[in-house]
């Protein structure tokens, strides 16, 4: 089913846009992410990101009441909530765009 954006452009469900694009990088590091697509920018190529949190709400409420039960900063000496980042270039941009990232 295609909506409708508020400014009226046609918004495509994200498992149809996906099916013409290719993903070419995943990561959970947000910096690397963030090289990723500064590359693909300078080189004027297309991308889209997916991101996908590793935690689902019950159990980052979970934490949030663990934490505060015990009194302690939340995350504090333990890991941050943890995202994986996928970059998805258009087909016909993906062997220009493997190469440039990976040199392969």
């Amino acid at each position: 089913m295609i909506k409708l954006t508020p400014d009226g452009s046609e918004e495509f469900p994200l498992d149809l846009f996906f099916a013409f694009m290719k993903k070419v990088a995943t990561d959970t590091n947000s910096q690397e992410i963030a090289r990723v697509t500064s590359l693909l920018d300078q080189h004027q190529i297309k991308y889209k990101i997916h991101t996908v949190r590793t935690r689902s709400n019950v159990g980052m409420a979970f934490d949030a009441g663990s934490y505060a039960r015990a009194n302690l900063a939340m995350y504090k000496g333990s890991s941050q909530p943890s995202f994986v980042y996928f970059v998805y270039v258009s087909r016909k941009d993906y062997a220009r765009a493997r190469k440039l990232l990976y040199g392969s």
